[in-house]
Order: structure tokens, then sequence, then C-alpha cells
């Protein structure tokens, strides 16, 4: 090959993966960061999604994504398969623009945006501020995540957030709230995959309500619900110990 030619070639091939960013990576994940994004960014970004990402049942699929600033606004940008991101309802990227604001960006304004496997924006999503649901106070332990409401206290919320990671060791991120309904009666819902949880039999769900119970909350009957991750349920148990 001539040599000029060749020399261009690698000027642009270099060229083409250096506009991507800087890059940090993980597992089946990588960021990119460019235009006013840190690198403790970019791996705080890494660590929070890395979790909430992996599938629980075999090997995930590599993962990309892209960080950039453009004045006060954060670009968070994903490579996308658009087949199935056109199923999905346009909230969920909307309420990921909000999660991000909050939990990785200090309240910053996050656009996110689907793109090809060249970070080519295919359709973005203006951030638009969502007013946070009442879920309680947050509370974890490795992968779970418990919210407390009413009258539960912190301790409490660690004790059931500790022995849940310890039975169920979960792969990814699993959320529980705990709080009581206006009866009095002590609720507690675990946010779940509709499809996934109606392939299961109800009597997995009972027994894990059981020992909420008895090992978390000394016996106390609860009222068991399968959430979507607003914490509204969708499938709902009870326990009561004979």
């Amino acid at each position: 090959m001539n040599k000029i030619l060749l020399s261009l070639l690698v000027s642009i091939l270099f060229f083409a993966c250096s506009n991507n960013g800087d890059k940090v990576s993980k597992d089946f994940m990588e960021v990119y960061y460019k235009e006013g994004i840190s690198k403790e960014q970019a791996e705080k970004t890494l660590d929070y999604f890395l979790p909430r990402w992996k599938n629980k049942d075999g090997e995930t699929p590599r993962k990309s994504v892209q960080l950039a600033k453009k004045g006060d606004t954060i670009n968070f940008k994903m490579v996308s398969n658009m087949e199935v991101m056109d199923k999905m309802e346009d909230d969920i990227f909307y309420t990921t623009g909000n999660e991000l604001s909050e939990n990785l960006f200090n309240g910053a304004p996050v656009n996110v945006l689907l793109s090809d496997k060249y970070f080519k924006t295919i359709r973005t999503y203006i951030f638009k501020k969502f007013d946070k649901p009442a879920f309680g106070k947050r509370v974890a332990d490795g992968n779970i995540e418990v919210y407390i409401k009413d009258s539960f206290s912190e301790e409490e919320g660690n004790t059931i957030a500790a022995f849940l990671s310890k039975q169920i060791h979960p792969a990814g991120i699993i959320s529980f709230q705990i709080g009581k309904n206006e009866s009095g009666n002590v609720v507690v819902s675990m946010v779940a995959n509709r499809a996934k949880a109606d392939a299961l039999p109800d009597s997995d769900f009972q027994s894990l309500a059981m020992m909420i119970s008895e090992k978390t909350l000394e016996g106390t009957p609860l009222i068991f619900h399968l959430a979507d991750d607003r914490f509204n349920p969708f499938k709902t148990f009870t326990y009561k110990m004979d």
C-alpha cells in the first residue's frame, strides 16, 4: 500500500477512535468521556450501571455509553438496539435522565441520547425534571436497596437489607420498600419484572414474604407486593403466622 495512503488511513482511524473521548471500562461495560467530564465522573457512572445492567442469567452483552458536557447540561449517550428501544415508553428515558441527574451529577440536567455503534445520535430525550416520588429513606446492603417509610426506623431497614442481601445474593440491584397502608398493615414491596415474575411459582414469593416477616419483623403479618419501578403493585401476597 502507498505509504502516504497508509499514513492517511492510520490518521483517520486514530481520529475516529479518539473522537469518542477517553475511556474507562470494566467487565462488559465501557464509558467514554469528553468535553468537561472528569475521569472520576466516568468511573462513578461505570460503577453505577454495572450492577444494574448485568444479566442475572448468562453473559451480558457489551454496553457502551458516552458522557459529554455542554454548558451546565450533561449528555448521556448510549449505543442502542432501536428495535428494543422503540418498544419502550418515552418516560423510561426521561426517568433515566432524572435518576442520573440526582445520583451522579448533583442535580445537573441530563439529556439521554440513543445512538448507533459509532455514537451517531439517533434520538434525543431532552431533560424534563420530574417530581420525585416519596419512596422513603434509602438504605442499602450490597445490591439490595430498601426504602423505609412511616414508622420504620433506619435500623430496621438496614436489618432487612442485610438479610435480603445474604439470602438472595443478587447480581444486580433489587429494590424493596417497607411501610404501612391506611389500615396500619405492614406492606413490603419488591420491584420485579412482570413477565419474569409471572413465570415463577407464587410459592417462591410467599416463601420470601414469610422469611422477611419471621427473620426481620418478629413474625409480624404483612402484605407483600410485586411492583414496577415506581412501586406500583401488580401482584399481591399476604403472610400471617399460623
